[in-house]
Formats: structure tokens, sequence, C-alpha cells
């Protein structure tokens, strides 16, 4: 099945990636539509590292009944499968997810990576807003 929407693998996982949308690995910026509020590559492509410190309580602990406006994670990092390694927050999915193999791919699901982590599917999204390039 051709996912029209991100930058996923087409084909057998992981023996062939049959690139039917053109792109064996990462894809150039914008080669998909936007989401609904017109973002950019936010599944797919490249599993995103964020600045927020990975812990598997902090969601769950949070308190329920204040809006939460950006929130900026977890005060300390903490994940039982890595008790003492500093992990930051992933998300997004990468060119290498297929549904036989990456479990919760959407932009909401998260898990912990280690901070000295590199791959040819990780990376990071610089974000400005129209007021800071103005001031440039």
């Amino acid at each position: 099945m051709l996912d029209t929407q991100s930058n996923t693998w087409q084909g057998v996982f992981p023996t062939k990636n049959e690139s039917k949308d053109g792109f064996e690995f990462i894809a150039p910026v914008k080669s998909y539509p936007t989401n609904s509020i017109g973002l950019y590559d936010m599944a797919g492509n490249v599993w995103e590292i964020t600045a927020d410190l990975f812990d598997v309580n902090y969601y769950r602990e949070l308190e329920g009944s204040k809006l939460l406006v950006n929130p900026k994670g977890a005060e300390k990092s903490f994940s039982l499968s890595n008790p003492y390694q500093v992990e930051h927050v992933m998300k997004g999915g990468s060119f290498l997810c297929h549904d036989s193999y990456c479990s919760s791919f959407r932009i909401s699901s998260k898990m912990g990576v280690a901070t000295d982590s590199g791959s040819d599917h990780m990376g990071f999204r610089t974000v400005a807003t129209l007021e800071m390039l103005s001031k440039k």
C-alpha cells in the first residue's frame, strides 16, 4: 500500500523497499501535503528527537483538570528499560516504518532515545515564528 501522506516503507519489511513514492530513504521537506494545521512531515521521514526529557510516567501524573499550553516535559528522565540513561522524547516515525513493524505510528506516540544515539532516520525540527524571522 502506498502512503500518500508520509514517507514510510513500501514493500516487504525489512527485505524489500519498493520506493513506490520515489524515495528509498529520506524525502525532501514538503514532499507530502501538510497536516490539518499546516505542518509538514510530522509523521514518517525521520523520527524527531525533542528537547523534552522522556519519563514514562510524565503524562499519567499531569493534573488532568488544568489546561496545558505547551507543556515543557519531565524535569528528569525515567524509563524502566533504561533507568540510568538520560533519554529525550522521540516521536513521529521514519521512512523505515511499516504496518508490520512500527507500533503506534502516529505523532502523539512517544518513546525515549538516548542523547548519544545516531541514525540515518532520526533528526530534529527547527521551529521559528514569523515574528522571529522578521527580526533578522
